[in-house]
């Protein structure tokens, strides 16, 4: 690394700068509105945070795909924006060589102590641009998770349009999952409450799981590819995602008024097919606990009611899903009709006396 400089004078600085390429896409296939540069840094969760780089210099000319990765540059560096308008900064400032290449991998939020994954016990020296993520058991604790790279880079490829800086376009790497929960009518005679809404890997028993636990993310990968291998797929995940034992709002059902989750009751999930046609048997239900309560008269009874749909969906990186689920009453109605005498005009019973 003897063409690494820390002489300001003579070398360049490296310097980062990063958005996200795209937002995360809705479920019938439109895309919301794009967070730009400004968007990410006036983000406070990002902000508070910043994202981690890993750099890896190499005295060759170009990336050859057989060559190994070393974070020799960069080590889980964090870079962060100290307010909004301003330029990211880290703070053990390189410089950029005068021949070779760099290799650059971002991922965010920030993580202290983030580490790649070894290439092999035989080389435990050597790692890959792969680390292990393991999905939260509790939503609230779950978290968006980017990444971006930025392979190699020289400075004389640096863009004057980039600002001389190396620009990572972050994308989304999880699935993002939402839901809706409304009737399908006005049912005036009695009143509907949402007791809970579950995702599990069966609908007779919602305590198996669906979805992955762990898995590998490549941060080499394109943003148009899965970065994604996952791990310890025979212990899977199921969520109790709505629970009224677990809120103060009011979850009364009707026509009109829509419950939907909060801002901190997203699902971030590893991408997975659960679409008819996969592989691995995936299988995934969201099951619908509630009650109903009859209007009027002396005490009428408490009515609960389970129903389930199984979802057949492929699960993709950076897109968005909204589960609306639409609940209907099927009435008890009435009906009558009088069977006929049998035989019509009745049967003659004769009684004489002589």
């Amino acid at each position: 690394m003897n063409s690494l400089s820390d002489n300001s004078s003579k070398n360049e600085a490296i310097s980062f700068d990063g958005y996200l390429g795209r937002s995360a896409v809705a479920v019938n296939g439109s895309r919301g509105s794009v967070v730009d540069l400004n968007a990410l840094k006036s983000s406070s969760e990002l902000d508070k945070k910043g994202f981690g780089v890993f750099g890896y210099y190499s005295t060759t000319d170009h990336s050859a795909p057989e060559q190994s990765f070393d974070a020799n540059l960069f080590n889980n560096e964090r870079v962060t924006c100290p307010k909004d308008g301003a330029d990211w900064t880290y703070d053990n400032k390189k410089y950029w060589p005068s021949q070779g290449h760099i290799d650059f991998y971002a991922y965010a939020p920030f993580e202290t102590g983030k580490t790649l994954n070894k290439k092999t016990s035989a080389t435990p020296t050597t790692t890959t641009p792969t680390f292990d993520f393991t999905v939260s058991k509790t939503i609230a604790n779950q978290t968006d998770l980017l990444w971006a790279n930025a392979e190699n880079r020289t400075k004389d490829k640096l863009s004057s349009a980039d600002k001389n800086k190396v620009k990572f376009t972050f994308a989304h790497a999880l699935s993002r999952l939402g839901y809706t929960a409304k009737l399908n009518d006005a049912y005036s005679s009695a009143t509907i409450t949402l007791n809970k809404i579950t995702l599990a890997g069966s609908s007779e028993n919602a305590e198996i799981g669906a979805f992955y636990t762990k898995g590998t993310i490549d941060l080499s990968k394109p943003s148009s590819e899965n970065p994604w291998t996952p791990l310890d797929k025979d212990n899977k995940l199921k969520f109790d995602w709505f629970s009224n034992d677990n809120t103060s709002s009011d979850n009364t059902l009707s026509k009109d008024k829509v419950i939907k989750n909060s801002g901190n009751e997203y699902l971030f999930v590893i991408p997975q097919d659960f679409s008819s046609t996969n592989t691995e048997s995936n299988q995934l239900y969201v099951i619908v606990k509630y009650t109903i309560q009859y209007n009027g008269g002396t005490a009428q009874p408490k009515v609960s009611y389970t129903v389930y749909k199984k979802l057949e969906k492929n699960f993709l990186q950076g897109n968005a899903y909204t589960i609306n689920l639409n609940i209907g009453l099927t009435p008890i109605e009435f009906d009558a009709d009088v069977t006929p005498w049998n035989p019509k005009d009745g049967e003659s019973i004769d009684a004489s006396w002589n």
